[in-house]
């Protein structure tokens, strides 16, 4: 296994370095006199000095460390040294960022956009890859590793200022607009800090008055620059080309994009960059300063035997044994879903709410999602053979006009007309740009509330999904008839039962910043927070959402939804006193190591139970990059990508794992997928890593929104799909929360 990670190479095991007493006084003192001559950082109590090579700055004393035992400094005077190394041989670059390391490309073939702009905007709006370098250490058998992990990614560039964009006749109202601060101590040496400062109301006498978190501030036009989405990019290219030139532009980026994310491009790329900072076999590139201490870069980034042998996820379709598969489409067909005998909606009411002028389309799309395509490899059955229902009855009802009124009155006369027999699902029409529409004014959000206050799970479906061609509508209705499976109570599949002495539980833990705007100086105080509970087997239990709160308020909150859930389970499931009780916890974004605080007092909150519990944070947001070992082809290195199950341990709290193979994706042009950073928190008290990489790799197996593994474990996932579901659904006029309580609590209405 090959990564992104290039070991450095140090010589000795101590070194000398100098240091002084930490105290604001000092450290003022020393950037003002020395800031050009030497690195300075904080460690605890001390302030370390570490002078460029070639000035003798006796300044601190000398104090004599191991190189094993002090981690923090070492990172901290390599990130130093290859910043200085940097500048010293770029001096006109000026880098994005300390740590990481972030510096643009400076070459032509860098910029994904260059070739499609005419000239006059070639190098003004620019597409340009960043790199980044960031010192990370890990654990190798037992040993101390240090090195430096390299990506590239694209960035959205724009030298234009306000001023010009408004001499050029552009319309800036509405724009979102940055303001830059140079950085005390550091211009010249870090680009400006910007800030967000909101968006323009109007401009006179090329000032601009901007409606910002701090009421409507006014802000000279040259001082000001567009903030760098696609969208205002994409309107300033509009207004300079037209629409249909942008349009093209941006699908040619798009189809660069899967080039450049294809893993012998991304790979030979950082490839390239590591080899400058690492120098060549004859020249070595030296980073060292004046004390002594020095190291180089290598080009050893392979990984060997360092993985967990995990086994392939086997998934379940029955209660009985032997009816097992490893593709859910394989284990449906043979054995029908795992809970088939006992579903309560084998008779399944389904109510589909579409335009009049959609009506022949809605007809048709619901009798293939209902019988399935004949001609079809991926959707042959349709939802009532493959799911085994006895019958799906669907009723149409035609909306009146396109307001979101509209559908709330087709939902309510529906119902009314259906009498007592009701509806299991609503399948609602999304009109072209729903996505744009506002939440509060949206027809299918709309809906969707006056639905689920009747008990009621909705499916959407775009107009233009109702009319795609059947090459392509096969990958619209298999994914949508397991999710409405799903929705209205059905267990396609299960995990094989956990065969332990332990009881578990898996609990997802999520969260949510509520906050208006991205503006600087928006307030972010008030938390919303998720928790999911599974059993071993996969088995969904109960989905939380938590009250929205300040965050002072969020550790009591969720500790009290906490105690509250697993009261339930012991009680349901009959836990007795002194029963060992095995609880993971999964978390996807950690809001200041919180949560691990929290189940430190959960734990004592349950003296009849012998609790062990693993804290595991599982991140897609990472630096780190694996792909399986490189080959020869026509006298070039290649890559491939890792499939399903390949992992890498980096120590014994890390490991990297890859959840979706290249097989595992319907559509190659997609990005390819990233493996997850598996962390287990040092206070745990259950850390077997193997049981807990495996129980992940399964549980991103379960999720019911697709036929294919999720690029997450379903705990994680739902949380995230509940958090985002729920706050959308919090902006509806007459949405109460209180209907998830009382209606779908138990069931994945958010798929």
């Amino acid at each position: 296994m090959i990564t992104n990670f290039y070991r450095i190479e140090i010589p000795f095991e101590s070194f000398q370095i100098q240091q002084i007493p930490y105290s604001e006084s000092a450290w003022a003192s020393l950037k003002k006199e020395y800031n050009k001559l030497a690195s300075f950082f904080r460690n605890k109590n001390f302030i370390y000095i570490s002078p460029c090579k070639g000035l003798n700055l006796d300044i601190g004393n000398f104090v004599t460390l191991n190189v094993a035992d002090n981690t923090s400094i070492i990172i901290s005077l390599i990130r130093h040294l290859v910043f200085r190394k940097f500048r010293e041989e770029f001096p006109e670059r000026i880098p994005q960022s300390f740590s990481p390391l972030r510096f643009f490309s400076t070459k032509n073939e860098h910029d994904a956009i260059r070739k499609l702009l005419p000239r006059e905007l070639q190098g003004i709006v620019r597409f340009q890859r960043m790199v980044e370098v960031e010192a990370r250490h890990i654990t190798e058998a037992r040993s101390l590793s240090f090195g430096l992990l390299i990506r590239s990614r694209q960035r959205w560039q724009f030298d234009a200022t306000l001023d010009e964009l408004y001499d050029q006749g552009f319309d800036l109202i509405g724009k979102s607009v940055l303001e830059s601060h140079d950085i005390p101590g550091l211009e010249g040496v870090l680009a400006p800090e910007e800030e967000l400062l909101g968006e323009i109301q109007s401009v006179t006498d090329r000032s601009a008055e901007i409606v910002s978190n701090d009421g409507t501030i006014q802000r000279e036009l040259r001082m000001l620059r567009m903030q760098r989405t696609q969208n205002q990019i994409g309107a300033y290219l509009a207004f300079r080309l037209g629409d249909k030139s942008v349009t093209q532009i941006f699908k040619n980026i798009q189809q660069d994009r899967r080039y450049r994310e294809q893993p012998g491009s991304s790979f030979g790329e950082i490839n390239k960059f590591a080899g400058w900072f690492a120098g060549s076999a004859t020249a070595p590139r030296f980073y060292e300063n004046n004390d002594g201490f020095y190291f180089t870069v290598t080009d050893n980034n392979r990984f060997d035997g360092v993985s967990i042998p995990l086994q392939r996820t086997n998934l379940v379709f029955d209660y009985g044994p032997g009816a097992s598969a490893t593709s859910p489409l394989r284990g449906l067909a043979d054995y029908g879903p795992f809970n088939s005998e006992r579903f309560e909606c084998n008779n399944l009411r389904m109510l589909a709410i579409c335009h009049p002028q959609s009506r022949g389309a809605m007809t048709q799309f619901t009798k293939q999602l209902i019988d399935g395509i004949p001609e079809s490899r991926y959707f042959k059955r349709g939802l009532k053979s493959l799911f085994r229902l006895t019958s799906v009855i669907p009723t149409i009802k035609e909306v009146k006009n396109l307001s979101p009124e509209a559908y709330e009155v087709a939902i309510d006369e529906a119902i009314r007309d259906s009498k007592e027999s009701g509806f299991d699902l609503v399948l609602v029409e999304c009109p072209e740009g729903s996505k744009q529409i506002a939440i509060c004014e949206n027809p299918y959000y709309r809906a969707r509330v006056r639905s689920m206050s009747y008990g009621i799970p909705t499916q959407g479906v775009t107009s233009e999904h109702l009319r795609s061609p059947q090459t392509a509508l096969e990958w619209t209705l298999a994914p949508m008839a397991l999710q409405i499976y799903a929705k209205a109570g059905g267990t396609p599949w299960r995990l094989p039962a956990t065969q332990s002495v332990d009881r578990e539980i898996i609990v997802g833990i999520g969260s949510a910043l509520e906050r208006p705007n991205l503006w600087a100086g928006a307030e972010q105080s008030r938390v919303v927070g998720i928790t999911t509970f599974f059993l071993g087997d996969g088995s969904y239990m109960l989905g939380e959402r938590l009250r929205s709160i300040p965050y002072c308020e969020y550790f009591s909150e969720l500790l009290n939804s906490l105690k509250s859930s697993i009261e339930s389970v012991a009680q349901e499931y009959a836990w007795r006193v002194g029963d060992t009780v095995r609880i993971v916890f999964h978390i996807f974004k950690p809001i200041k190591n919180i949560e691990a605080d929290v189940v430190a007092d959960l734990i004592n909150s349950f003296p009849q139970f012998n609790i062990l519990f693993a804290f595991v944070t599982i991140s897609i947001q990472h630096p780190w990059m694996m792909f399986r070992d490189s080959f020869i082809k026509q006298g070039k290195t290649s890559v491939t990508l890792c499939e399903r199950g390949d992992n890498l341990i980096i120590d014994t709290h890390n490991c990297l794992l890859q959840l979706r193979g290249d097989k595992d994706r319907p559509n190659k042009q997609h990005r390819p997928p990233f493996p997850v950073l598996i962390r287990i928190h040092e206070k745990s008290t259950f850390t077997d890593l193997k049981y807990i990489v495996q129980q992940i790799q399964d549980f991103s197996f379960l999720s019911w929104r697709s036929f294919f593994p999720c690029e997450i474990p379903v705990t994680v996932f739902y949380s995230d799909l509940i958090a985002s579901e729920a706050g959308k659904l919090s902006k509806v006029p007459l949405w109460q929360p209180t209907f998830l309580e009382q209606h779908f609590r138990r069931k994945q209405w958010f798929l």
